[in-house]
């Protein structure tokens, strides 16, 4: 019988270190990926091209590096303030609330709830970062722009120019949040209901929990194929619906086959990657819960 249960906190460290050790193994995934693909391109050069040679072997280095230590150290950062800010936001707003069959099967996802508190996790992080890259940003293009007109003597001009970069700070700092918000609010509802909709036909996600103390649980397993299955297929349908004016203007071209071309490449692509990446996280964490431990949660 499904019992509803809501996420009332998430344990920072433990969250915060298996987001960004997963991160770190899958940014070394995409290295290694990467450095093959390099290593191929490489063997076709021809021996006059010696010098593009060095480059990729110099790029597929720093790649293996770059990748899982980038991945690692930003996950840190982006993990801990999702799981912190979510904390602080369940007592104002409510948290996440599931459907979950004996502790086992996640068997829906209260549409509303989930929105709202993904749509403002994320707005108050983009507006924190935005906080940061606006003025750089800013700065940034308008040293280029301060460079383009270098022999221009108009103050007026280098007024005007330091106006739109306040406007452009304002823009960034308030405008993209909002669009965040708007746009989070709308994919998480869809996705939602979408899950809703497809647990019963092909079954939600699979977990195993490990009580810790009262309220507190530890997932102790994730199921990789269930996982990866549903969540492949709701990402594919939320892909497409949102891919629907794009595959509308294939056709308002007359370019129906570029629209069918379109349609099957983004949604097998879609679907395909999907599933491998959720399959490959499930086991991911499925291995390193036993090494650091698995993310914690209090429900109630």
């Amino acid at each position: 019988m499904e019992e509803l249960k809501e996420i009332k906190s998430v344990a920072i460290v433990p969250y915060t270190l298996m987001s960004s050790s997963i991160s770190a193994v899958v940014g070394l995934i995409y290295a290694l990926i990467l450095v093959m693909v390099l290593g191929v391109v490489a063997v076709f050069l021809p021996s006059e091209a010696s010098i593009i040679t060095s480059i990729l072997m110099t790029l597929s280095i720093a790649l293996i590096i770059i990748l899982p230590v980038g991945g690692f150290l930003l996950s840190i950062l982006s993990s801990f303030l999702t799981a912190f800010i979510y904390n602080q936001l369940v007592p104002r707003i409510g948290g996440i609330k599931i459907g979950i069959v004996e502790m086992e099967e996640i068997t829906s996802i209260s549409v509303i709830p989930a929105s709202l508190m993904l749509s403002l996790l994320y707005t108050i992080i983009t507006f924190l970062i935005m906080l940061i890259v606006a003025p750089i940003l800013v700065v940034a293009l308008q040293g280029a722009a301060l460079a383009a007109i270098s022999t221009s003597t108009s103050v007026a001009g280098l007024d005007g120019l330091g106006a739109l970069g306040i406007i452009g700070i304002i823009i960034m700092i308030i405008g993209v949040p909002i669009l965040v918000l708007v746009a989070t609010f709308i994919s998480t509802a869809i996705m939602a209901l979408v899950y809703n909709f497809l647990a019963p036909q092909i079954g939600g996600v699979k977990l195993k929990f490990a009580s810790i103390r009262e309220n507190i649980f530890e997932i102790k397993k994730i199921a990789p194929i269930p996982v990866a299955l549903i969540g492949a297929v709701v990402v594919t349908i939320v892909n497409f619906i949102f891919s629907l004016p794009s595959l509308a203007m294939y056709f308002a071209t007359s370019n129906p086959w570029g629209g069918i071309g379109y349609f099957l490449g983004n949604t097998i692509g879609t679907l395909v990657f999907t599933f491998i990446i959720y399959t490959i996280m499930a086991l991911l964490y499925n291995f390193l819960r036993s090494v650091i431990g698995g993310v914690e949660l209090e429900l109630e």
